[in-house]
């Protein structure tokens, strides 16, 4: 597991993996919508944005599993996070009013 960058809640980068689920290729981005609470949503590989896979799960800090809303997690800078893909931990994603990214061998990380 390495460190692979961090987001921000206070400027307009968008942060994006590339991930494959089911075997399909597809880009995995964390949007900030404003200075409290971010989106993270799943695009083609063209940008498109695509439903929620039901094998992408996202979690906090203690476990507790957090529910897709409108096919996008909703997260905030106050907790932390893991995003699995088909049940493994993929995408680390610790607080300090930015996020810092951690990700298992094989998803790279870009900015748009």
């Amino acid at each position: 597991m390495s460190v692979k960058g961090s987001f921000s809640y206070t400027n307009d980068t968008v942060n994006g993996f590339r991930i494959t689920v089911n075997g399909i290729p597809m880009h995995m981005r964390v949007e900030a919508i404003n200075n409290d609470v971010a989106k993270v949503y799943v695009t083609d590989v063209q940008g498109n944005q695509q439903p929620m896979p039901p094998s992408v799960s996202l979690s906090d800090a203690v476990g507790a599993n957090v529910a897709p809303y409108n096919n996008e997690f909703l997260i905030t800078w106050i907790n932390s996070y893991v995003l699995r893909v088909s049940g493994v931990e993929s995408i680390w994603m610790t607080n300090q009013k930015q996020q810092a990214f951690k990700t298992a061998p094989g998803i790279t990380h870009f900015t748009v």
